[in-house]
């Protein structure tokens, strides 16, 4: 009679879990629940979020700058009036008989510095442009892997549900037959350390869900009090990794990724600044012309002015120097990125190839035979032809493996997001 009932209890709990959902909601609050697939979620994180727009602001400062370059340099204007005149007795004398002198002058930019500083900003506002996208691209590549693998915590949250649920009720129907003297108190404990086990690996999934959520609507702009549900199926994923080897990745990253094209400006930059300080060298002229009413040698005279520093002591030497030495570097930094990249793409190649053929190599039907197995293996423990220690550890290693397995697939999502962000654009479709 004893075996019968346990073997009742355990078959209707392990029914009973088979129904069992998961509802992700923060206890004791409000919170609105939104569904939502990865295509949306792009959209918003594009519309949405606040490092993108702030760097599109910068953006446009850049585009002024250039223009600001482009403008001219403002003329000057001076007036000089004598306060008091001593032949008359007036203060501030306008008439013909005071003294006033005007000058009027124009700076002239000579050796093409306008041109070459506006080439500068030019180069400025192209590298603040790769700036963005390159942040869009990191940013990007974090919404997505943080999407998928909120998705699998919400499925590996579920199979710890599904599981805690039957070993509760089977907890608190042998704690019934202790208190009868049907089992021994050894029983009961162990099966109250299972549920303890699986019980903590839940609170530690949700604590990464929730931190995973918190990312997702930083990212999308999302109220702090949503709840999102990613949407997605990638159990039978096919991805076109086969059609990719690592040289045709390095020339698609070193072709597409904005980081490695900001290298490349900066070579830009510094030569165009080289020309620019050599170009400061060259003085500059400054035209005008005078009137003086009084003061020369003659009434009412008019002369032209030309003036222009000495290039004596100054030639800006240094700053020439210095800018012919950033060229070096900037080459230099160029070089060593490249290098950085060609490991970056290879690493994640074969990242990709490993987890893409492991993953490959277990199906749905890995989890449906493991699920038959524990249903067995449950009646077998109903029926005491299986230990209570065969039983619980059967149940940790069933819960392990399909833990695993849920991280496995998320390993292969995040390789191949990886491949489309270290080459810059997503050739890996799946």
């Amino acid at each position: 009679m004893q075996r019968l009932l346990i073997t009742f209890i355990l078959i209707l709990c392990i029914r009973w879990s088979a129904g069992a959902q998961v509802a992700n909601v923060v206890p004791g609050s409000i919170a609105d629940t939104i569904s939502i697939n990865l295509e949306e979620a792009e959209r918003q994180f594009v519309s949405n979020n606040l490092l993108l727009l702030s760097k599109k602001y910068q953006i446009d400062a850049s585009k002024a700058a250039i223009v600001q370059a482009s403008l001219f340099p403002n003329p000057t204007i001076s007036l000089e009036q004598n306060i008091y005149n001593n032949l008359n007795n007036r203060y501030f004398d306008a008439t013909r008989s005071g003294q006033n002198i005007v000058e009027y002058q124009q700076l002239i930019l000579l050796a093409g510095k306008r041109k070459k500083a506006i080439q500068l900003e030019q180069l400025n506002a192209q590298m603040t442009e790769l700036e963005y996208f390159d942040l869009l691209r990191s940013l990007r590549f974090e919404l997505r892997t943080t999407f998928y693998e909120l998705g699998y915590l919400l499925q590996n949250q579920k199979l710890y549900t599904s599981k805690i649920a039957p070993i509760a009720k089977l907890v608190q129907a042998m704690e019934g037959q202790y208190q009868k003297g049907n089992i021994a108190l050894k029983e009961v404990v162990r099966l109250k350390a299972l549920l303890f086990s699986l019980e903590n690996e839940r609170l530690s999934l949700q604590n990464q869900i929730h931190q995973k959520e918190a990312d997702i609507k930083l990212l999308t702009g999302a109220k702090p009090n949503v709840v999102v549900i990613p949407v997605f199926n990638l159990d039978n994923l096919q991805d076109n990794l086969a059609n990719y080897n690592a040289s045709l990745l390095l020339e698609t990253a070193t072709a597409s990724r904005p980081d490695l094209k900001i290298f490349e400006i900066n070579i830009k930059q510094q030569e165009t600044n080289y020309s620019f300080q050599k170009a400061l060298a060259t003085p500059d002229l400054v035209l005008g012309g005078i009137y003086d009413r009084q003061g020369s040698f003659i009434r009412n005279y008019t002369g032209l002015q030309v003036s222009m520093p000495l290039p004596i002591y100054n030639r800006n030497q240094g700053n020439i120097s210095a800018a012919k030495s950033l060229i070096s570097k900037s080459k230099t930094d160029y070089e060593h990125y490249q290098k950085q990249v060609a490991q970056e793409v290879w690493q994640a190649y074969l990242r990709a190839q490993e987890t893409d053929r492991l993953a490959s190599n277990y199906n749905q039907n890995f989890t449906r035979d493991f699920d038959k197995l524990l249903e067995g293996v449950t009646n077998s423990f109903g029926k005491r032809n299986i230990s209570l220690i065969e039983f619980t550890d059967y149940y940790e290693t069933y819960t392990e493996s399909l833990t695993q397995l849920l991280q496995l697939k998320m390993a292969r999502i995040q390789a191949l997001e990886s491949i489309n962000h270290i080459v810059g654009q997503p050739i890996i479709t799946y």
